[in-house]
């Protein structure tokens, strides 16, 4: 089965990925932790959340790879091929050709994506629009706050001084440009307002 955990920034997306993935490890289960190799925020192979927990991932795919290849390329380095479940972090940024694939797959693996529904200009991510139309399981992740308290819908990038940027490049990795990342409701993402 296809799953799809959705949120906004800072909704602790990856920290529940990882305990889910730890509690399915406790029980001698064979799961296989992946991560888009755009994700380079924590080092290339590192899935990291922002509340202190990591892991380093079994699998990083480039834009290009075949998930099945390199599934196959992972069962024949570990000596077994019976994974039951992926784990993959970051699921925005697939491509719509590996969502696609991950569909098929998930008639024999439970496979759970975990990531952003939309990018910064509230536009969809490719893997998520792909996600979103093929995961037979949506569910969004809460938890995200916008500084006045009510709830984040949007995600939004901001320079060092607060200001909100609504035009750019639809990935930019926080730990390569002067920029981060926060949620915010939608009446101060169309505002333009960061903080109060």
């Amino acid at each position: 089965m296809l799953h799809f955990y959705y949120g906004v920034m800072g909704s602790s997306k990856t920290a529940q990925l990882l305990m889910q993935r730890y509690n399915y490890q406790q029980l001698g289960l064979k799961v296989a932790l992946v991560k888009p190799a755009v994700d380079t925020r924590a080092g290339q192979n590192v899935v990291f959340s922002r509340v202190g927990l990591q892991a380093d991932a079994e699998l990083v795919l480039g834009p290009t790879h075949s998930i099945r290849e390199q599934l196959l390329w992972l069962a024949a380095q570990r000596a077994h091929s019976d994974f039951q479940y992926l784990f993959i972090d970051e699921a925005q940024f697939l491509s719509e050709a590996q969502v696609q694939e991950l569909a098929e797959l998930s008639d024999s693996l439970d496979i759970f994506c975990y990531g952003l529904k939309t990018d910064f200009r509230g536009q969809f991510f490719p893997g998520s629009a792909a996600l979103l139309r093929l995961a037979e399981v949506i569910e969004e992740v809460p938890g995200g706050l916008c500084w006045c308290g009510k709830k984040a819908t949007m995600n939004t990038r901001v320079d060092p001084q607060g200001s909100v940027i609504k035009e750019g490049a639809q990935v930019l990795i926080d730990n390569h440009q002067s920029i981060r990342y926060i949620g915010l409701c939608y009446e101060h993402w169309r505002k333009g307002i960061s903080h109060g």
